[in-house]
């Protein structure tokens, strides 16, 4: 498997550890297409020089089947003199695991599917970049010292001035990143470097190429907020750089770089401090910290700002939740929104409250909650974007169906609320945010007298979400009474801090009723888990827990319309409401 991501043209790719937080940024450069001879191809492992007329010449020979070039992954400097192309220089573990399709569409018997799938602590393959001359049609020596242990290494383009190129590496561990640039000689030096304590939090790096000097902007938590840094790359200059924002807020976006003026636009979150710190705003700067200021202030809200084509900013302000007519929905409710100070007893947590539509002050109506405490995001709707609208319309379905209260908030050890909010949940899976979560369902219910937590809080949630959900029956079964990990945020090597973690290992703690669901062809998350999971529960003889493998789906089962999948579910919340034993 390797551990790098082929880039669309004039973008830069970060991936998230999950499903979550993919982010695209723009550069200002581009590499030679493979439509531009000469061409660069991989062949029985090996590199070959192809030219107009169809010409072949091998530019390696000693690459064999465990160390094979990628044929994927080549990156040709704008003129084509030189390309850049990645071997597996140590092949890894590659870890394969079987899911078997059941009932497939083109077929009477089961298929197997043998997916790539390496698993924490894995052995894995040791990638290099290899630099070529095609024009002089050889390779150039790199030094590789650089490139000691590396999780992932991705391409972050040619540059025109001089013919260097840029990667990012990622150390195993997600303790140090660097930037790294080659040049045509094949000597290379660091651009930039990040180091942590805990991780680096690889879904907030990100960067863009100016295009008059030889100056990136580069985002950065190493000052504890996601800030955004100015880097001199100039070769025949010493590296230089200089941080240009500052203050208790994370910046997300660079949207638009005037270099003439020396000024930037960025959004972030937590600009405003009266508001709702996971609304963005858009915010102007100059190169040299000057001249801040927020440009959307006024209005409460998310605002999603674009910069036009006729170098205009086009705001498009997304109210608060409970600042729009509801008649205008026909399947939500607008939820209210609450805040309370967590475990600390001073930073506040934020979170939303949706009731059912047939919502009766005088009555009382059991809690459920919905979570995805995972490190790298929030999981609090914030906006009424279509993609928000959909959460909050399963939400809505739930309160409607069961007459129960949907909570959802975002404790300690999930994103963009600085790093040391973030840092909770650094080999401290388990926490899930727990601690604050349930100080706010707490409070909120001493207000509101129509939220009843006496019969125990039900929880629910997918993914990550989905092992938070078990992890409060096990640890917090006071609280909660029925529920339907990676490298980056546990560190590497493997520790303890993985047992400690798992609710295979602690499944004899359940209490409460528990929901398990999974689908059979899962390459997120492998569906043996969930059998483990069942397993340690047999062993514990626990029989408060029922489960179900869903034939043909895949991650995140639980929207899905399937009749069968959604009376089980329903059986089950109709179930946990009728049980008068708690």
């Amino acid at each position: 498997m390797l551990y790098f991501w082929q880039l669309t043209v004039l973008a830069v790719l970060l991936l998230g550890s999950d499903v979550h937080g993919t982010r695209l940024w723009e550069v200002h450069f581009q590499n030679a297409t493979q439509s531009d001879f000469p061409k660069v191809v991989v062949k029985d492992h090996n590199v070959y020089r192809v030219d107009s007329a169809g010409g072949e010449t091998a530019l390696t020979t000693y690459a064999t089947a465990n160390t094979s070039f990628d044929d994927i992954n080549i990156y040709k400097s704008q003129d084509s003199r030189y390309a850049i192309v990645y071997q597996i220089a140590t092949p890894g573990q590659n870890r394969t695991i079987n899911l078997v399709e059941s009932s497939p569409t083109d077929q009477l018997q089961p298929k197997l599917h043998v997916v790539q799938y390496d698993k924490a602590g894995d052995v894995l393959p040791i990638i290099r970049p290899r630099l070529f001359d095609l024009v002089d049609r050889k390779e150039i020596e790199i030094g590789q010292d650089f490139i000691d242990n590396p999780f992932q290494i991705e391409d972050a383009a040619w540059q025109f001035r001089d013919h260097t190129y840029r990667f990012i590496y990622y150390e195993r561990g997600f303790k140090l990143l660097q930037m790294i640039e080659i040049n045509a000689d094949g000597k290379a030096r660091i651009l930039v470097e990040e180091t942590r304590r805990t991780s680096v939090d690889i879904n907030k790096i990100a960067w863009g190429y100016l295009n008059q000097t030889a100056r990136m902007w580069w985002l950065s938590e190493r000052d504890g907020f996601n800030h955004v840094y100015l880097v001199d790359t100039a070769i025949n200059g010493t590296r230089s750089m200089h941080q240009v924002t500052t203050g208790n807020y994370s910046v997300w976006d660079v949207i638009h770089v005037d270099e003439h003026e020396e000024t930037m636009y960025f959004e972030a979150y937590g600009l405003v401090p009266d508001q709702d710190p996971y609304h963005v705003h858009l915010a102007r700067i100059n190169f040299d910290g000057t001249g801040f200021l927020v440009l959307t202030a006024a209005a409460d809200g998310s605002h999603n700002s674009v910069w036009t084509v006729n170098d205009t900013v086009e705001d498009r302000w997304i109210r608060p939740l409970d600042d729009v007519d509801s008649h205008i929905f026909d399947n939500i409710t607008l939820p209210e929104r609450f805040h309370t100070p967590g475990r600390d007893g001073k930073t506040l947590i934020y979170g939303i409250i949706i009731r059912p539509k047939a919502f009766d002050p005088n009555k009382r109506y059991r809690v459920v909650e919905y979570t995805y405490p995972a490190p790298q995001e929030f999981a609090v709707p914030k906006d009424l974007s279509p993609s928000s609208q959909k959460s909050l319309a399963h939400y809505q379905k739930l309160a409607d169906t069961h007459g129960v209260i949907v909570v959802l908030a975002d404790g300690f050890g999930t994103s963009w609320r600085g790093k040391e909010f973030q840092n909770y949940s650094y080999k401290n899976l388990s926490d899930w945010g727990f601690p604050d979560r349930i100080a706010w369902i707490r409070a909120a219910a001493s207000t509101r007298p129509w939220m009843d937590l006496a019969g125990g809080v039900g929880i629910y949630g997918s993914s990550a979400g989905g092992a938070a959900a078990m992890a409060a029956l096990l640890w917090h079964s006071d609280f909660y009474s029925g529920c339907g990990g990676n490298e980056q945020w546990l560190g590497w090597p493997i520790d303890e801090s993985y047992t400690a973690g798992s609710n295979i290992v602690h499944a004899d703690r359940l209490n409460g009723t528990l929901l398990l669901l999974a689908g059979e062809l899962d390459e997120n998350v492998d569906p043996s888990s969930t059998m483990q999971v069942v397993s340690a529960l047999n062993r514990a003889g626990k029989e408060n827990f029922d489960y179900l493998i869903v034939p043909g789906e895949g991650h995140g089962v639980i929207n899905k319309p399937i009749p069968m999948l959604q009376k089980k579910v329903d059986d089950f919340w109709r179930k946990w409401l009728d049980d008068t034993s708690r």
